[in-house]
């Protein structure tokens, strides 16, 4: 069975290797004049080609049947997130009253999920194929919030125990009320769970490994990047929608403002639900498109991979049997999360990865709980927080689309690790500036609503969350992307897995902890202001050392990712060493 699997994986990967071979030549046969040769017609002819506008459309040619699907099916998936993000927020601080909740649902509830993701996944994704798990997860999320909008959200106030959580709160100290609001409001620490592992699960992991799949590397250079800019208009959008349905839309007259509330919710929940139907009609158009393209090698192929992995399964539960028949230990499985924490620690290049998601997460979550306790003491009514931050994914869109735009000249002219310092560099010096006047309001006794100078001070706040998040989506996303082409298959699955879906959440339980402690030392967020600035610096020294290692190990092959010559002849080099590698061992084995 392993040698039938590596059969497999061999041929696959052979077979993607001719494929892009291939492709890159008919396109420098197409773009080469028949009267010369070589590299240096190739760079006449590129630079002769079309420039601007139409030289734009040009390297589209072939690719829009690709492209649009693709970019619908990012559309749906970025347009609940946004919906979610806004709601999930709005449902957690104001049922609370305030941000303390959100660093305990990110240590006792987010973190294990995520733990619980990576663990599955890891475990049956070679048995059930990525094709498979796509729906089995589509529909796990789905399911649920039909569940929390038709059931959980109507009766929340019956569900939650809200005498108990009265007379544990008496005997408790202040800093773990937001442990015991976890528990009271369990309904909505629920959607909020499910809420954050949307983004990770289905964004980050099972898009982009189905773009992966079905995707050319000469084609990923130009269809990524306008993915990307669909998804920002779908986060704008999205924006839009939240702030227009909570502060336009009327469900109906003499309404009680909790009704009203409850119409605007389900109404937001049915165009998720939408949006999760969008989702899988267009990933079977593309799944059926690909199959057709490959005659069906490509399924074929995965079939018997899964068909081995499940053989290779069996044989392992009944070895186990035996072993434990003979009074002998089990064997530890070669797959799950602790498989994929240590190939992590293995890799490298995927450690720096994981550093750098866990540095992400971890100055994300110490500055948003500050600025969302700000924006709550602004904006007290759920209505006005979902409206506030309606705006605030608005205007991160816009920004983002813009910055993506910006991207590849950007990626020119600061090269690869100069363009992902952006991120962190941005994090530090704004973060500077909100905490330092963050402390002196506090100090001068400026953090409440009867403040003039509170709406500037969430303002700041917002803009922070704003840039922050766009530079992280159209410049440090991108470039960390461009990583995983330097990296083996190994890293791109196992690896990314473990990254995308564990680093993030390891990061913002990281911060929720540190908050934690924080809280049961100061009492209140706003006590503790001057040590999470402290460690807001700290981290982000860490985030800007992951990006400086990984430039030592690989600047050098990442600054040919802007260069399609010098990445079609890396990638020619790659492959015919490959070949010659399995030749040699067809040899050996002959």
């Amino acid at each position: 069975d392993g040698h039938g699997m590596c059969g497999i994986t061999s041929s696959r990967t052979r077979g993607r290797h001719d494929l892009r071979r291939r492709s890159r030549v008919q396109t420098a046969a197409s773009s080469t004049p028949s009267s010369s040769g070589g590299s240096d017609a190739v760079a006449v002819a590129d630079e002769s080609g079309p420039k601007g506008i139409k030289g734009f459309f040009k390297q589209l040619d072939g690719l829009w049947g690709q492209l649009i699907p693709m970019a619908f099916m990012f559309y749906w998936m970025a347009l609940a997130n946004g919906i979610l993000d806004a709601l999930k927020d709005t449902l957690v601080v104001t049922a609370f009253g305030g941000a303390e909740q959100i660093p305990y649902l990110t240590v006792y509830a987010v973190l294990p999920a995520s733990l619980a993701v990576v663990g599955l996944f890891a475990r049956v994704n070679a048995m059930w194929g990525r094709e498979k798990l796509f729906y089995v997860f589509l529909g796990i999320f789905m399911s649920f919030f039909a569940l929390f909008t038709v059931v959980l959200y109507p009766n929340a106030a019956a569900l939650h125990p809200t005498a108990w959580a009265a007379t544990v709160s008496a005997s408790l100290p202040l800093g773990v009320q937001g442990g015991i609001a976890v528990l009271t409001n369990w309904t909505y620490s629920l959607f909020y769970v499910s809420s954050e592992l949307w983004g990770d699960v289905i964004l980050s992991l099972l898009f982009w490994g189905m773009a992966n799949e079905t995707t050319r590397l000469q084609d990923a250079s130009v269809i990524y990047p306008l993915l990307g800019v669909g998804a920002n208009v779908a986060q704008a959008s999205s924006g839009a929608i939240v702030r227009w349905i909570s502060t336009k839309w009327v469900p109906g007259p003499e309404m009680s403002v909790e009704a009203v509330w409850n119409a605007k919710l389900r109404l937001l929940m049915s165009l998720v639900m939408l949006c999760g139907v969008g989702i899988a009609a267009t990933h079977a158009y593309i799944m059926h498109r690909a199959h057709q393209a490959d005659g069906g090698v490509g399924r074929q192929a995965a079939a018997k991979a899964a068909a081995a992995a499940r053989q290779a399964h069996e044989d392992e539960i009944a070895e186990n049997e035996a072993r434990v028949a003979a009074g002998k230990e089990k064997k530890n499985s070669k797959t799950g999360l602790l498989d994929a924490l240590q190939f992590v620690l293995r890799s490298p290049e995927v450690l720096c990865l994981a550093i750098m998601s866990v540095s992400q997460g971890l100055s994300s979550i110490l500055f948003q709980v500050a600025w969302k306790g700000q924006l709550r003491i602004l904006h007290p009514s759920p209505a006005q927080y979902s409206a506030a931050m309606g705006d605030v994914q608005l205007a991160s869109g816009m920004l983002t689309c813009v910055l993506m735009v910006c991207a590849p000249y950007l990626f020119r002219k600061l090269g690869w690790a100069g363009t992902l310092g952006v991120t962190p560099k941005s994090a530090m010096f704004l973060g500077w500036a909100f905490f330092g006047a963050s402390i002196w309001m506090a100090n001068a006794g400026h953090l409440v609503m009867s403040s003039p100078l509170l709406p500037y001070l969430v303002y700041g706040g917002s803009l922070l969350y704003v840039i922050e998040r766009a530079a992280k989506f159209s410049l440090f996303k991108p470039a960390e992307e461009m990583v995983y082409i330097t990296l083996d298959d190994e890293s791109r699955t196992k690896g990314k897995a473990a990254v995308d879906v564990l680093g993030a959440q390891m990061g913002k339980t990281g911060g929720s902890f540190l908050q934690q402690g924080l809280l049961l030392f100061y009492g209140t967020i706003v006590a503790a202001l001057p040590m999470l600035m402290l460690g807001h610096t700290g981290i982000v020294f860490m985030w800007l050392w992951a990006v400086k290692k990984l430039d030592d190990m690989h600047g050098s092959e990442l600054a040919m990712v802007n260069d399609p010559h010098a990445l079609a002849q890396a990638e020619d080099a790659k492959a015919a060493k490959e070949a010659a590698d399995a030749k040699g061992e067809e040899g050996l084995g002959g």
